[in-house]
């Protein structure tokens, strides 16, 4: 049977201490072979009787999503936020205006996270799947890229123009992870207004 592991500590060490005493009771054996004895059977109650919990891989925080999985796109999140906000603060003396831009996507980025940690069945949609292994890994690329670029010395007055038609799409991307964002975000508010609905029309009869 599964039992929280704290119980399952407290009764392996019973059994063990149970065992020694009954291997000292009953069986003429040096003090050592008896703890060997109490040793073995507290073991075989911990590992094969009383198994501990799940491990996170086998247990479902929603369908189709473990909590292994769960900490792994968590930690991921966090790991992109801050990926995002090192380029931020590269550009922050330079090019002050597009490091906002950046450090805004930073914080969208973060607040989709603490929604997919608030909410784990949202990481289980199509939507999420493209952000994770699309969407966010070409953003960084590009502002990786674009960051790389801004920084670099002597840009020509024609480097210049292509750089600026580039910051053009740190607004897209800006854009783009809010309305992931909002649309993640969808169902909360409709579940609310439906949720909102019920509790008008309960007071309207109860008055």
């Amino acid at each position: 049977m599964q039992v929280n592991w704290k119980v399952n500590m407290v009764i392996s060490a019973m059994v063990t201490v149970g065992a020694y005493f009954a291997a000292d009771t009953f069986l003429e054996f040096k003090w050592w072979v008896d703890v060997i004895i109490a040793l073995f059977f507290g073991g075989i109650v911990n590992q094969l009787i009383l198994r501990d919990k799940k491990e996170d891989s086998e247990i479902e925080v929603v369908p189709g999503l473990t909590r292994q999985e769960l900490k792994e796109k968590l930690t991921l999140g966090r790991d992109w936020t801050k990926m995002i906000e090192k380029l931020a603060r590269e550009l922050d003396r330079t090019h002050p205006e597009t490091a906002a831009k950046v450090r805004d996507i930073t914080g969208t980025v973060s607040a989709l996270f603490t929604n997919f940690e608030k909410d784990p069945k949202d990481l289980t949609t199509n939507n999420a799947r493209r952000l994770l292994n699309d969407h966010l890994p070409r953003a960084h690329k590009f502002l990786t890229a674009y960051a790389g670029l801004a920084l670099a010395e002597r840009l020509t007055d024609n480097e210049q123009a292509k750089l600026a038609d580039m910051e053009n799409k740190v607004s897209t991307i800006q854009e783009s992870f809010s309305r992931h964002l909002e649309a993640f975000r969808n169902n909360d508010f409709t579940q609310l207004q439906v949720e909102g609905q019920s509790m008008e029309t309960i007071y309207n009869l109860d008055i």
